[in-house]
C-alpha cells in the first residue's frame, strides 16, 4: 500500500508514551493516520467524529485525537470492561495537562527501573502538540448489539468508524455469539451510522469478508493486514441475513 496522508517519520516515541493493554494487539501509529485521512478522502465535511467500536485501551482513538487535525469529538466502545480504564488513561493524554503527567509517570518510571527508553518516551511526550482537544466518551457496548451501540453513541452521529478486528491472545469473536464475525460487526455498525459515513475495519490475513451485495470504497493490503473501506449506506441496502460474503 502507498501512504498518501501520513509521512515516514518515526513514531517509535509515541508508541511508549501510550498505555497498551498486554495481549491486545493495536494498529501501527502511521497506518492508524494513513486510514483516517483515506476515509477523510472520501467525506466532504470540515469536522469529523470518530467511533471505535473495538477500542481496547484506546490507543487508535488516543492516535488521532494526538496526530488527527480536524476531529470534533472521539467515541470508544467494547464489549469487554477490562481495558476500558487504559482507554480512558491514553484518551486523557488529549486533556490539558495530560501529557506532562504522563511525562513525569515516564520519568518515574526510568529513574525506578533504570530504562532510558523511558526517558526518551517523557521528552517527546513533552515536545508532543496535540492536533486538536476534541472531546471523548468511552462506553461498555457490543458492536453486535446495535440498541446497545446507538444508546452509546448518542446523537453523536460518527462520521468516521475506524475498527481493528477482535484478533490475538486476548480478543477473538466470542464462540458463542451466533452470527459472529466481521460481515455481523460491518452491518450491525453501518446499521447505526448516517449513510454518508464510512466504515473502515482492518483484520489479520489476506482477506476480510464483508456482506453480500457491498461494494468496498477501497481495498488495501498492508503487511499481514488487510484493510476495507465501506460506505454505511451500502451496508444499510445490503441483503440481511443472507449469509453470503464477497472478499476485499
Amino acid at each position: 500500500m502507498q501512504y498518501r496522508h501520513a509521512g515516514p517519520a518515526d513514531r517509535t516515541a509515541l508508541d511508549a508514551v501510550l498505555v497498551s493493554a498486554p495481549g491486545r494487539p493495536t494498529l501501527p501509529v502511521r497506518l492508524t493516520v494513513e486510514l483516517l485521512g483515506r476515509a477523510r478522502s472520501h467525506l466532504d465535511r470540515p469536522g469529523l467524529t470518530v467511533w471505535d467500536p473495538c477500542c481496547g485501551a484506546g490507543v487508535t482513538l488516543a492516535v488521532l485525537g494526538l496526530l488527527a487535525p480536524g476531529i470534533t469529538a472521539l467515541v470508544g466502545t467494547d464489549v469487554d470492561p477490562g481495558p476500558l480504564d487504559l482507554a480512558r488513561r491514553n484518551l486523557g493524554l488529549l486533556s490539558p495537562g495530560g501529557l506532562a503527567a504522563r511525562a513525569d509517570e515516564l520519568d518515574a518510571l526510568s529513574a525506578r527501573h533504570g530504562k532510558p527508553a523511558y526517558a526518551e518516551a517523557a521528552r517527546h511526550a513533552r515536545t508532543l502538540v496535540p492536533a486538536g482537544c476534541p472531546p471523548w466518551t468511552v462506553e461498555v457496548a457490543d458492536a453486535l448489539d446495535r440498541d446497545r451501540t446507538r444508546a452509546a453513541v448518542g446523537e453523536r452521529r460518527p462520521d468516521v468508524v475506524l475498527a481493528d478486528l477482535p484478533h490475538g491472545r486476548q480478543t477473538s469473536w466470542a464462540p458463542t455469539t451466533a452470527g459472529a464475525g466481521p460481515e455481523a460487526f460491518l452491518s450491525a455498525v453501518g446499521s447505526v451510522l448516517d449513510p454518508g459515513a464510512v466504515v473502515v475495519a482492518v483484520d489479520r490475513g489476506r482477506t476480510l469478508p464483508v456482506p453480500a451485495g457491498v461494494r468496498p470504497l477501497e481495498r488495501l493490503r498492508v503487511g499481514h493486514r488487510a484493510a476495507v473501506l465501506l460506505r454505511a449506506g451500502d451496508l444499510h441496502r445490503s441483503p440481511s441475513g443472507a449469509g453470503a460474503h464477497s472478499r476485499a
